[in-house]
């Protein structure tokens, strides 16, 4: 059996929204303690003013948070620059306690530049004044943290500056070490060539003085050119000479000077001795020792040379002397003698004119004559003697020492 089956649709029911109450309505609060129950009524200004008063306490305490903050980043970068200033007046305690340091040093060792060191010894002062001004108006820069700071920078900046001069110093020395090396090559080379040329001409000198006394001593003489006492006369003010480090650069001068003084003497000792040729352009006539008398063919003693020359010739003394004769003398004619105040005399006869005058003093090469042919002569010529301590030695010796 079929059953029709029916169905009730139902309609949904409408949904019903309470109305929307406001914002700030009043409030109910409730508090239940066992069974009893406490009403409290919150009216919407007290909620207003609640609000009010939570949003200030915010931005209260946000803006609190953020100055503090701020203060202590401010704080912060104060205090590094304090530090920063403090490190900096450090520097320049130390580093203007270094240039005391070295303006008295540099004082000491240069004292013609002292004027311009003080200059700026002054001006590093008066610096120095201003900066105390305005540290003496700060109460955080305490003199214990700046004697601490200095004490550490101190030693940093001395050290710094000990190896930064340290390296120039050791290139200057090197410098100056290269150029004193090469000017003790170039004194060395020069010294030598002092010493050789003083003595070369010392040995000349000497050497010439061995030749005469050859000749001296066949008159059983001898000149001894230390025997005058002239060496050991000496004098005059001290001044050093100056200290030189170099142990052989130091003995090479003591040498070279001892060989200059030893020319010095022999060539003083010279200016005495009659060496060298009274005329010029002669030709000997008579040698000195026995000979041929020119007039009668007997034989004569010689006591000096003639030398024959053109008349008017002019006649020079080879050593300093005083004339002790200027005057005729038979036989000589016109005669000229001059003691060298040594042991040696020069005579000098047949003058055709005498310059020189009795007592009169001459030097070593001054003209005194003419070549003539006065008295016992048989032509212009220059009769030359040379006597050494009363006798009468060979003049050629003495005429031709120099030259060999």
């Amino acid at each position: 059996m079929r059953r029709n089956a029916h169905f009730k649709i139902k309609k949904p029911h409408k949904m019903h929204y309470a109305p929307s109450k406001p914002l700030f309505s009043n409030k109910e609060i409730i508090f239940r303690s066992g069974a009893r129950a406490k009403v409290f009524n919150i009216s919407s200004k007290m909620q207003i003013f609640a609000l009010i008063v939570v949003v200030l306490i915010g931005v209260w305490s946000a803006f609190s948070y953020h100055m503090y903050h701020k203060s202590d980043k401010l704080m912060t970068k104060l205090d590094r620059t304090r530090d920063a200033y403090a490190d900096l007046m450090s520097d320049f305690v130390a580093v203007h306690k270094n240039i005391n340091a070295m303006f008295t040093l540099l004082s000491e060792d240069n004292p013609e530049e002292s004027p311009d060191l003080d200059r700026y010894k002054q001006q590093a002062q008066l610096m120095e004044d201003k900066i105390k001004q305005i540290t003496d108006n700060e109460d955080w820069l305490k003199k214990e943290g700046m004697d601490k700071n200095v004490t550490i920078r101190d030693a940093v900046l001395e050290r710094d500056r000990a190896l930064s001069e340290r390296a120039l110093l050791l290139s200057k020395i090197k410098q100056l070490e290269t150029s004193v090396q090469k000017l003790e090559i170039s004194e060395m080379e020069i010294l030598n060539k002092v010493e050789k040329i003083s003595e070369t001409e010392a040995q000349k000198i000497k050497d010439a003085i061995s030749n005469i006394n050859k000749s001296i001593k066949r008159q059983n003489k001898y000149y001894n050119p230390l025997a005058g006492g002239k060496k050991d006369g000496s004098g005059g003010t001290f001044e050093p000479a100056p200290e030189v480090d170099n142990e052989e650069l130091s003995k090479k001068m003591q040498d070279v000077f001892l060989k200059i003084d030893d020319l010095s003497y022999y060539r003083e000792v010279l200016k005495s001795v009659p060496l060298g040729e009274p005329i010029w352009n002669y030709h000997l006539s008579s040698p000195f020792g026995h000979r041929s008398d020119p007039f009668n063919k007997k034989s004569a003693a010689h006591k000096g040379v003639d030398l024959a020359a053109n008349k008017g010739n002019i006649v020079k003394v080879m050593a300093d002397g005083k004339v002790t004769r200027s005057e005729w003398m038979n036989g000589y004619g016109n005669l000229l003698e001059i003691d060298h105040e040594n042991g040696f005399k020069t005579k000098y006869a047949h003058l055709n004119k005498l310059y020189v005058k009795k007592g009169q003093k001459v030097k070593q090469g001054e003209q005194i004559a003419e070549v003539g042919s006065t008295g016992r002569s048989t032509g212009p010529h220059l009769h030359y003697e040379v006597i050494f301590n009363g006798a009468n030695v060979d003049p050629m010796a003495f005429m031709s020492a120099l030259k060999k």
